[in-house]
């Protein structure tokens, strides 16, 4: 049987970086590579097998406001080039590779904050909702039309569904959680009405 050296399997983690997933391969390479996909707006970096925790996270924080900058370039020439109601297959396929990759982020990141746990999540198109939450199973579903909504809107749907697994009705107490967790989201909710669900 032929010997196979570790250090040429390619091997994977994601590391969080703020609100972002950052995606790292580790490859038989000397120097770090950092890119953001223009189709996904993933955050990518290949690395060598050696390096050092420390040292990553190092150029991670180092390139912080560069990634942030261009990931938001990215996202702001989706929204320009992309009329979500004349969209074809291959556009559909790459605004829900983008929405499902932000509502993942701020699934992690919420969900630590606040205690909850959801069983996974859907994105559909909805003609009413922006999503809902199923409090018995704790699935979550997203509309589709989200991909076309500021950021901090969908971070506003995220917040929203995942409130619900501690409180299931819109009360005061509701209210009262989704300004706790997300300051600023009443204002956020008059913003996102600005939009249409369909």
């Amino acid at each position: 049987m032929k010997n196979v050296n570790p250090r040429s399997i390619v091997k994977k983690e994601d590391i969080a970086l703020d609100n972002i997933i950052v995606h790292v391969q580790y490859k038989k390479i000397k120097n770090l590579y950092l890119k953001v996909d223009v189709n996904t707006c993933e955050v990518k970096v290949s690395a060598p097998h050696t390096i050092s925790k420390k040292r990553l996270n190092e150029f991670l924080l180092d390139r912080r406001e560069w990634i942030n900058t261009t990931r938001q370039r990215v996202i702001d020439k989706q929204h320009k080039n992309n009329n979500f109601d004349k969209l074809g297959s291959e556009e559909e396929k790459k605004l829900r590779e983008y929405l499902k990759f932000e509502i993942k982020n701020y699934i992690i990141k919420y969900e630590k904050l606040m205690g909850v746990k959801s069983t996974g999540f859907t994105i559909r198109k909805m003609k009413t909702r922006w999503g809902s939450c199923n409090i018995r199973t704790h699935h979550l579903n997203f509309n589709l039309a989200l991909a076309r909504v500021p950021r901090e809107c969908v971070e506003y749907v995220v917040v929203h569904e995942l409130t619900h697994l501690i409180e299931p009705s819109h009360n005061k107490n509701f209210w009262n959680l989704m300004e706790h967790y997300l300051p600023g989201a009443k204002n956020l909710r008059k913003r996102l009405n600005e939009y249409s669900a369909i």
